[in-house]
């Protein structure tokens, strides 16, 4: 069970990233869009900005699904830290842009994503150490 979620969080960044981009060409999304990240007064909405952080979030989906899939092929220490590595970096980075800017419901929605995948990530951490070991 625990492959297939993992298995799925590349391809739903993929999605995801995909229709951020497209709401650049739909204004009905940039109003729901807008609208679900409630930013604070004095802070403006910025159509553009959300749709060119799209195909980076689709890219960053296919990513993972690659490492996610060479990691279930050859379990490794090195791609297993390499996952770990890539949730490490983007959540404080993320989650303390939101805090920062009173995003407090993006800041939720990390904080729960994060403890599913380092969760996930430690429930397979045994096949990349099959051993018990620490050391790469």
């Amino acid at each position: 069970m625990v492959h297939k979620i993992l298995k799925l969080v590349g391809p739903m960044h993929v999605v995801g990233g995909l229709l951020l981009f497209m709401s650049a060409f739909l204004p009905s999304a940039q109003v729901a869009i807008a609208s679900l990240v409630n930013l604070p007064a004095g802070q403006e909405f910025s159509p553009f900005f959300v749709a060119i952080l799209g195909p980076t979030i689709a890219s960053w989906g296919v990513l993972f699904s690659a490492v996610v899939t060479q990691f279930y092929a050859a379990p490794s220490p090195g791609l297993w830290k390499a996952l770990v590595l890539s949730v490490a970096i983007w959540a404080p980075l993320d989650t303390g842009l939101c805090l920062y800017f009173d995003v407090y419901g993006g800041a939720a929605v990390n904080t729960v994503v994060v403890v599913v995948l380092f969760g996930l990530l430690a429930s397979v951490r045994s096949l990349a150490y099959p051993s018990g070991e620490t050391r790469a």
